[in-house]
């Protein structure tokens, strides 16, 4: 075999290596998350994402606060979020005065994790006007959803959220409703941290080995190397017997 061979195969292999370290993660590792909300006495809503009548398939106006049915006189964005692995999100709904009702009747995220996946939600707090009211070690997971990870905060209707009682004080927004939480067991790298806070862009420590994130789907460099080699290693054994 004649050198230009050799490394043509060596060549093509790492070609063939970078190609797929460097695919990003599928579609299906992707998932979001929507805050829920219903007040009390108005009935100002927003369903969870798969709901029938008002979801994020079947209502116009899903980003939006409603009423009877239909968009809200009030304002105030929804902020949502994609989940892309490990790490702690946040949801919310913010420039919204909602200080005229009595009391949320429910306040939840909503998710299309599937519960199935075996993922894990936790340190859930309730942040209201700014300041965090409330935070669940433990999600407590709606037991009406039966497919996907829905983490509540109120229900009055529920005895295990302290019905109309609730399980915290607190004082309707009338700037900010927010919900964070952290989610583990997604087999994908840590997202970026809830309060946005700026990376850590310093260099790594000498001695410290550079890796590429499994949220990427990506292999660590040094896989790429070894299959390099070993093609390396093939070519020249091909060539002695030749």
């Amino acid at each position: 075999m004649k050198k230009s061979r050799i490394f043509g195969v060596i060549a093509a292999t790492a070609m063939a290596i970078s190609a797929f370290v460097s695919m990003p993660v599928s579609a299906a590792d992707t998932y979001h998350a929507y805050l829920g909300v219903q007040t009390n006495p108005s009935w100002i809503f927003r369903n969870a994402w798969n709901d029938g009548s008002f979801g994020k398939d079947a209502y116009d106006s899903f980003d939006s606060l409603s009423k009877d049915g239909a968009p809200a006189d009030i304002s105030g964005t929804f902020t949502d979020v994609e989940i892309t692995g490990d790490g702690t999100y946040k949801v919310s709904l913010t420039g919204a005065d909602l200080s005229e009702e009595e009391r949320f009747s429910l306040l939840f995220v909503s998710t299309d994790i599937p519960i199935e996946l075996g993922a894990t939600i936790s340190d859930v707090k309730v942040i209201i006007d700014g300041q965090t009211k409330y935070t669940f070690d433990d999600a407590y997971i709606s037991p009406d959803e039966t497919t996907y990870m829905n983490p509540m905060a109120i229900n009055i209707w529920n005895d295990d959220l302290g019905k109309e009682d609730g399980l915290f004080a607190y004082v309707m927004p009338s700037s900010s409703v927010e919900m964070e939480f952290t989610v583990s067991g997604m087999g994908a790298g840590a997202a970026a941290p809830a309060d946005d806070a700026a990376a850590d862009t310093s260099a790594p420590a000498a001695d410290t080995a550079p890796t590429t994130s499994a949220s990427t789907g990506n292999v660590p460099v040094a896989a790429m190397a070894s299959a390099i080699a070993v093609a390396g290693v093939v070519a020249v054994v091909s060539r002695k017997r030749k």
